[in-house]
């Protein structure tokens, strides 16, 4: 479904917790001008309106335009990439999620500050994630990986400041990998991967080494938020040693939630092997390892006990151990209110876990329950998940909670995308 500028504006107003009439008040506009522009009123064309509403909502400007093939919004895209760039260097990109060209780079002088605008773009394409999903994220991301390699190249900067920039763009690069794996673009993320691990490592960086090894992991063992059952496209001989890659280069640095991060991500690979004993030494370390105190966590490392508790339980349900799995995903629900996207893998796992568990009118009802927010994610793991499901129990329509959910996605055409309610 092609999701227009005004519905994301809908949804990341609602994932801060924020009324219409509230971002009304910053942007000094009543609450229904704020309503015609999330029914896509004419206002919403206005490359001035766009940039005071990104300021208001703390996005950057490029996630407000549409990634669609119609005319209108492609010359709306060149008009706002043309304004946001202005007459700038290009120190401007971050700011914008807009590349700089290679001749506007040729004279720049790297410093710090440069660099902290790297890493804060990485940060924040990895929270915009973590609200809408990656799906409408991939071409800022690929912007940006532009902008920060130019800079290498074509900069000019100190050895010392040369050695942070190259470890930036890795983190950079491997942002760019997540989001392209979470739109299901998978040959563009291993692309990023291997070489955000190679600039790492000519950083001499074994922590940004290790981010790149560990999403490779994840990746090749289909974890996250995916369907539960590997395809056949599945390699988790790769997702066990590209995870006990990951450990051995944050060896030395990492601290006590990246060594736990490594550990579950072997677990996972080892779940999708069906070796549940490898997979519950590994849940032991990972769990061991998080309540040390040892090394230092960068920013990036995002493992709050929700996440630890949801991977555990995905690893659980894996082997078909679905009464542990259900403890430990609803641990992971219950502790990522905040944060929409997780929240909603989450409540698909716990129910997934318990329709191959047998409690198929329990699972579906989760769905059913939960489905205006699920739906409303940008994420094509999520949905890929929920594509599965459909066709999990699809022979069980016989069941009430069965018919529901599948009116809901749309029984009448194959499920490929999911409808979501205005």
């Amino acid at each position: 479904m092609h999701v227009t500028t005004g519905e994301v504006i809908r949804r990341i107003r609602k994932s801060l917790g924020m009324t219409q009439a509230e971002l009304g008040a910053i942007l000094g506009y009543t609450q229904p001008v704020i309503s015609q522009l999330e029914h896509d009123g004419a206002a919403i064309h206005d490359v001035r309106v766009l940039r005071r509403i990104a300021k208001a909502l703390h996005v950057p400007l490029a996630i407000l335009v549409v990634e669609s093939d119609e005319e209108a919004d492609v010359n709306r895209r060149n008009f706002l990439r043309a304004s946001a760039l202005g007459a700038g260097t290009a120190v401007a990109a971050g700011a914008t999620g807009q590349a700089a060209t290679a001749s506007s780079t040729a004279s720049v002088h790297v410093g710090t500050a440069e660099v902290a605008e790297i890493t804060a773009s990485t940060n924040e394409i990895h929270e915009l994630d973590l609200l809408a999903g990656g799906d409408r994220l991939c071409r800022l991301a690929a912007n940006e990986v532009r902008y920060v390699k130019q800079l290498l190249d074509n900069g000019t900067y100190t050895d010392a400041v040369g050695q942070t920039l190259t470890s930036a763009a890795a983190e950079m690069m491997t942002a760019a990998g997540w989001v392209n794996f979470d739109a299901g673009r998978l040959d563009q993320a291993r692309r990023y991967y291997a070489e955000a691990a190679q600039t790492a490592t000519a950083a001499n960086d074994g922590i940004a080494a290790s981010h790149a090894l560990l999403n490779a992991s994840m990746q090749s063992f289909q974890g996250g938020f995916g369907p539960s059952k590997p395809s056949k496209k599945a390699r988790p001989v790769d997702g066990v040693n590209l995870a006990d890659a990951a450990q051995h280069a944050a060896r030395r640095d990492g601290g006590p939630r990246l060594r736990a991060v490594g550990a579950i991500y072997e677990a996972g690979a080892h779940s999708a092997m069906g070796n549940s004993s490898a997979m519950m030494n590994a849940i032991s370390r990972a769990h061991r390892a998080y309540e040390s105190g040892r090394g230092h966590d960068p920013n990036w490392v995002y493992l709050p006990p929700a996440a630890l508790a949801g991977m555990t339980g995905w690893s659980y349900m894996r082997i078909g151990d679905h009464h542990t799995a259900a403890v430990y995903l609803q641990e992971a629900i219950d502790g990522t209110a905040s944060w929409p996207r997780e929240n909603a893998g989450w409540r698909i796992k716990l129910a997934e876990n318990h329709i191959q568990g047998g409690d198929i009118a329990d699972g579906c009802q989760l769905l059913i329950d939960d489905f205006e927010q699920i739906s409303g994610m940008t994420s094509t793991r999520l949905r890929a998940t929920i594509r599965s499901i459909t066709q999990e129990v699809q022979p069980h329509r016989a069941v009430p909670e069965v018919r529901e959910f599948l009116g809901l996605v749309g029984s009448n055409s194959p499920p490929t995308t999911i409808t979501v309610p205005l």
